[in-house]
């Protein structure tokens, strides 16, 4: 396993007023999730075809929420070839 730590200052102000507090919940994560659990709801009490489209959909609403919660930032902004 390699680790790359960049301890370079970037010299960039923060973007935005302020980040939110740490108690604030972060609604975009939660929004994908009370939609899974629905529609996983919704899988479990269906049945054949449908169920199964459901537990797709269901699996990739919490995809979007894992991407949502793990943001990857900035990319690799400084990289070079």
């Amino acid at each position: 396993m390699l680790l790359l730590v960049d301890d370079r200052d970037s010299g960039r102000p923060e973007e935005g007023p302020s980040p939110r507090p740490q108690w604030e919940p972060n609604w975009r994560v939660w929004r994908w999730v009370v939609g899974a659990a629905i529609v996983a709801f919704a899988a479990a009490n269906a049945s054949g075809v449908l169920s199964t489209l459901l537990v797709f959909t269901a699996f990739a609403l919490c995809c979007r929420s894992l991407t949502e919660a793990v943001s990857y930032g900035e990319g690799l902004h400084d990289w070079r070839q």
